[in-house]
């Protein structure tokens, strides 16, 4: 007997399904997806395709307000102008320091000692 694939079963049906691949999950042992398709035949040949995989999206809107605010402030400018000057006046000052010394009563051979003052 020759090898045949699920999807060639069309022709006498299998397991009585008509050809219906999806009917072979009908088996008792649906656990086991090989076994659902394992009659116990050696010249049965199974073919598993890749998943196909389905996306199912959901799309949820929103609107999302920004909101900028501007602020225009007028300022009133008053410049006040200070104008600073600075005259330079000139003054002479005369001191006087007194030196007051006790020289004894011999004027020809003085011997000078300054005199202490008291402040008052």
């Amino acid at each position: 007997m020759g090898r045949r694939s699920v999807y060639g079963a069309g022709r006498r049906g299998y397991n009585g399904n008509n050809g219906n691949v999806l009917g072979a999950f009908d088996a008792e042992d649906n656990n086991n997806v090989l076994g659902a398709f394992d009659n116990g035949d050696n010249d049965v040949e199974t073919i598993f395709e890749p998943t196909e995989n389905i996306v199912n999206t959901t799309t949820n809107r929103r609107t999302v307000r920004r909101v900028h605010p501007t602020h225009v402030e007028h300022v009133n400018r008053n410049i006040v102008r200070v104008e600073n000057y600075y005259p330079v006046t000139q003054s002479e000052v005369e001191e006087t320091y007194v030196e007051e010394y006790d020289c004894g009563r011999d004027l020809r051979n003085p011997c000078c000692k300054p005199v202490k003052r008291r402040h008052k």
